[in-house]
């Protein structure tokens, strides 16, 4: 006869066992739900982290490419802006000459393949309301085109100026740019050329011509107060307007009219005498800023004098 213990015994086991199964199920199935969750969570982030170092990797470089094409376009942009000066100027078209070249002429002595007598009047520190208008109304009488230098400040002098610069470009003459303050002191301390302090006050001037003629208007035309020649350390200076395509423009003759003082019109004469030598690429300095009066009135007889030795008149851009 089976004992009721024993009965009860095996049924207590059979039920432990059932629970130690159930549990064991539970087991396998909690760590089947955890290895699921790590499975959808960790490796797509790891994946990522992949794909985030690849893609990093590949922006790295596409943005160092496009940084150097950038730069590349930026350059070239700026070139092509600085080299359509005065294209669409119809007024001027005819009569201008590439300043390049005769940077090179005056800087490096590099003769110009053309044979034909040029002469390049330039005027600087203007515009003024005493002598430009009279050098404006001399060479209109002439027929006669010339390239001026304009200081940025003596621009924003009055609506006076402003007008005068305008009459300048709209009577189809070059325009150049002679810095903003035409200060020797913040330009060249101590005879040295400053090119941050002088390169901020050439783009100064930039805009005040552009707000001045027209959103449009652009030039690539530089000259150096006191010329390129006269200071030291210039060719950090030199670099820069190369990136820019400036083109910086001196002289070989000149009227002597920012030597010593005033002159008459008749020591301006005699001293373009002095400096005129038969150059067939003649690029004359005079200045029609206040003071300079005695310009204005040997301007004709320079003009007249050039015309009958058979030169042409041109204008720098």
């Amino acid at each position: 006869m089976i004992d009721q213990q024993d009965i009860i015994t095996r049924r207590m086991r059979r039920i432990n066992q059932r629970k130690k199964a159930i549990i064991r199920r539970r087991r396998i199935v909690m760590f089947s739900i955890v290895i699921t969750i790590s499975a959808i969570c960790i490796i797509p982030y790891y994946s990522g982290q992949r794909k985030s170092v690849s893609r990093g990797t590949i922006e790295v470089t596409v943005k160092n490419k496009q940084s150097n094409s950038n730069k590349n376009v930026k350059d070239i942009i700026s070139k092509f802006v600085q080299q359509r000066l005065y294209k669409n100027n119809t007024k001027i078209h005819k009569n201008s000459f590439d300043a390049g070249k005769v940077q090179d002429y005056l800087s490096k002595n590099i003769k110009i393949k053309n044979n034909r007598k040029i002469a390049f009047l330039t005027f600087d520190d203007g515009p003024s309301t005493t002598v430009t208008p009279r050098v404006l109304n001399t060479l209109k009488k002439n027929n006669v085109k010339a390239t001026f230098f304009i200081i940025g400040k003596q621009v924003q002098e009055s609506q006076r100026t402003q007008k005068l610069l305008r009459d300048i470009y709209n009577q189809g003459h070059a325009i150049g740019n002679h810095t903003y303050t035409h200060d020797y002191s913040r330009l060249y301390p101590n005879q040295v050329v400053n090119p941050r302090v002088f390169m901020k006050e050439i783009e100064r001037t930039n805009i005040v011509l552009g707000k001045t003629l027209g959103k449009n208007f652009a030039t690539r035309v530089i000259r150096l107060p006191g010329g390129h020649g006269s200071w030291k350390g210039t060719g950090k200076l030199d670099k820069q307007f190369a990136n820019k395509d400036y083109k910086y423009i001196d002289w070989n003759s000149l009227v002597g009219d920012a030597e010593r003082g005033r002159r008459t019109k008749q020591q301006l004469i005699y001293r373009y005498k002095q400096t005129f030598r038969g150059q067939k690429k003649l690029i004359l300095l005079m200045h029609d800023t206040y003071g300079k009066e005695s310009t204005a009135q040997a301007l004709q007889y320079i003009i007249t004098d050039l015309k009958k030795k058979g030169y042409k008149f041109m204008v720098l851009t």
